[in-house]
Formats: C-alpha cells, structure tokens, sequence
C-alpha cells in the first residue's frame, strides 16, 4: 500500500520562512541563499519539498503545531518539533518518511481525542508521555536498522495516542 502524498499547508510554508528568516539575521544564511529558500518554500507542493531548506539550520523557533478541534487534521513534519492536540478531534501525523538518524520531538496530547503517529519501519520510538483515563500505544521494536529517532510526550485525558507502522490495521484506518 503507498502512502498518500500530503501536500503542504499554508502555515507550513509560513513556519518553514520563519526559520529561513530567523537563519539569515544570525548570519547562518547569505542573503542570496535566504532569497532562494524562501521562493523555493513558498512555492513547495509536498511537505516533503520544505525539508531540504531547512536542513542545517540549527535554529531554535517554535515547534510546528498542528491542533484539531472537534475536526481532523492530517499533517507531515517541516520542524523537528511538533506540538499535536487533539481535543474532541483526531490529528494524523506522518512521520513514516524521516531522515535517518535525526532526531525530533513530538508532544502529543489529547482530551477526548486522539493522535495517530505514522513511522518508519526503522523509526525508534521513545515514550515520556502519559495518560489519564486515556490510552497510549507504542510500537515495538523496529524492524529496520538506521531510523529517525522519536521522542512522544505529552499527556492522553480521555484520550488516545497511537504510534503505529506501516501496513498495521491502525495506519491504513488513521488515513481515512
């Protein structure tokens, strides 16, 4: 089963020009390279179109947020942090298509929702989050080696957070 292309958001392309910008004022960008990366971000199709301008940016912005409110949101990374709600609604993030090695940080919670993480086959999935009257379920060990490395906070009230691999009955539910 391929997995469905996400095409990018406004605010993504907006979250990936505030790291270019804050880029360039520290000097970590020429301006000529910041004048190609911003075209190039607002001009991006897929998601995974911004992660290349953003690469080597060591910047400290504020994580993507991707909240849903009695509605469902799908979504797929532009920041190394995510901060996914979930309140009488369902966030979908794909986090299947990670670089090797990297780290990100996700911080799903949920009340009276849920949040469905999609990973890698190779994806190392760590879990500080907890629940409260509310579930959360995690993968076991990868099945390939050289994945993207994942830690999940947060906290589930009446709630759920999965984390789930490609080709579970899970996944293929979470993109409908």
């Amino acid at each position: 089963m391929t997995q469905p292309v996400l095409r990018v958001s406004d605010q993504e392309r907006e979250q990936a020009v505030v790291v270019l910008n804050q880029a360039v004022s520290e000097g970590r960008l020429t301006w000529e390279e910041h004048f190609d990366r911003v075209q190039a971000a607002y001009t991006a199709q897929v998601s995974s179109d911004l992660v290349p301008l953003l690469e080597g940016l060591a910047v400290t912005v504020a994580p993507q947020r991707v909240h849903a409110v009695a509605s469902k949101v799908h979504s797929a990374p532009v920041s190394r942090r995510i901060e996914a709600r979930a309140t009488f609604g369902a966030v979908v993030l794909d986090l299947s298509g990670l670089p090797e090695g990297e780290r990100f940080e996700v911080e799903a919670s949920s009340f009276c929702g849920k949040v469905t993480v999609l990973v890698s086959e190779a994806a190392v999935v760590l879990d500080g989050g907890t629940a409260r009257f509310g579930k959360r379920a995690l993968p076991g060990a990868p099945t390939a080696l050289g994945g993207p490395i994942i830690t999940v906070t947060g906290n589930s009230t009446l709630g759920n957070l999965r984390v789930v691999r490609p080709g579970s009955h899970w996944a293929r539910y979470a993109l409908h």
